[in-house]
């Protein structure tokens, strides 16, 4: 249901988010065997903070959304 693919989705994006924060180079790791058309690791490892605090926040603001609003 659409419930659980806004938890799926939430839950990744949080996990994605919290590489960003204390793990970047695993996430640059995984990126450069993932990435094959467009490789945006420059811009988001410069700012690294910024978007994954955004995709934490994001994400649960889904998940909130989905499940208690």
């Amino acid at each position: 249901t659409m419930k659980d693919l806004a938890l799926i989705m939430g839950t990744a994006s949080i996990l994605i988010g919290l590489f960003l924060l204390l793990a970047p180079d695993s996430l640059e790791k995984i990126g450069k065997k993932t990435n094959r058309f467009y490789n945006l690791d420059s811009v988001v490892f410069k700012n690294r903070l910024i978007f994954g605090l955004l995709l934490m926040l994001a994400s649960f603001f889904l998940i909130y959304v989905t499940y208690f609003a």
